[in-house]
């Protein structure tokens, strides 16, 4: 699987990369910039962890303190 991320200001544009995306059988949707900023913060957190420069203490501590401030 294949993940493209396309931003721009024109609706009228938009709605045509999605009507094309459709007819070439691709998954295509419309998120707001909230959830587009938290998926770039989700893979920038999963690249990070996997990367193998933060020791695993570090890790724990991270995630821990990620799940307290919900």
């Amino acid at each position: 699987m294949e993940t493209i991320v396309l931003t721009g200001d024109s609706k009228a544009n938009a709605k045509l990369l999605l009507e094309l995306a459709k007819k070439l059988n691709f998954s295509a949707k419309v998120i707001s910039a909230e959830d587009a900023e938290e998926l770039g913060l989700f893979y920038s957190i999963k690249e990070g962890l996997g990367s193998g420069l933060m020791a695993e203490e570090e890790k724990s501590k991270f995630l821990s303190d990620l799940k307290t401030k919900e």
